[in-house]
């Protein structure tokens, strides 16, 4: 059960909740038209995905997050209102997620509301038609792929770069190899196993944030130095890996590797955390 009861693309939603949109409430729905009421803070992990007649969508000028693959695939959505500001009720930053307008082809404009800090990895990967970005003030990283295939982008309005922009941010895009030049390398840690997707946690690595608790989901790091050759880090909080590591630049180096042998018909599992600084 969920937000709207799923009725004719014609008719107008149903909000069962107040507050949210549910996980794959509105998937795959007929609606052409989305104009979201302000009561609504939260839109769940795939929602609105493969909504493939959506064209325009009015957001909730309270919203706090949009989730993982929210409007994913949205293949008509050619407008998108986002409130001014996104932020929890408690003040702090809110959230655009993984892949959130992932294959959005036709949407041509977007302006990140102020109070976002992150832009999710692959959050408007393969927008193509996308031809302006405005960034908010309050913006400190942008993830991998976040904007990779907009090769349409000709206007990024923003005040200065983000403190924290993937080597893959903007791939394929005309801003590519200047955004290359101007950005700081970036500490990334993949942990990869055998029953489920990768986890992927990204770093800002800023001298200032030398001794810093910077945390990303669930994992936790404290820079210990800082080189143009190599980056040197703990991590404070995680199920594995914890301890002294040392990356040299642009070399992926092993963090952790381990093999269970479940038996029966899975077989041997492997885990394995991976670093990069580049």
């Amino acid at each position: 059960m969920g937000i709207f009861h799923k009725k004719n693309a014609g008719e107008k939603p149903k909000y069962r909740y107040k507050d949210r949109v549910e996980r794959g409430e509105f998937r795959g729905h007929p609606i052409v038209e989305l104009t979201m009421p302000d009561t609504v803070r939260v839109i769940g992990e795939s929602a609105f995905r493969e909504c493939r007649q959506l064209t325009n969508a009015s957001l909730s000028n309270n919203l706090c997050e949009i989730g993982a693959f929210a409007f994913r695939d949205c293949d008509a959505l050619e407008n998108v209102l986002m409130p001014g500001e996104m932020r929890y009720p408690d003040g702090t930053n809110g959230m655009l997620g993984i892949g959130c307008f992932e294959g959005c082809g036709l949407l041509h404009e977007i302006v990140i509301p102020n109070g976002v800090a992150v832009i999710g990895a692959n959050a408007f990967h393969n927008c193509a038609a996308l031809e302006t970005v405005r960034l908010p003030k309050s913006l400190r990283a942008i993830h991998s792929g976040a904007f990779s295939g907009c090769a349409r982008l000709k206007k990024l309005n923003m005040v200065s770069l983000p403190e924290m922009i993937a080597i893959d941010a903007f791939k394929d895009t005309p801003h590519q190899e200047r955004i290359a030049e101007e950005r700081k390398p970036v500490l990334t840690i993949m942990h990869k196993s055998s029953f489920g997707l990768p986890q992927i946690y990204q770093f800002a690595t800023a001298q200032r944030l030398i001794g810093v608790e910077q945390t990303e989901g669930d994992m936790s790091i404290v820079l210990d130095a800082v080189e143009e050759s190599r980056i040197a880090f703990r991590i404070t909080q995680y199920k594995h890996a914890g301890g002294r590591h040392m990356v040299p630049f642009n070399e992926p180096t092993q963090l952790f590797h381990e093999e269970y042998d479940v038996g029966g018909r899975t077989g041997t599992q492997v885990e394995d955390i991976l670093a990069s600084y580049r």
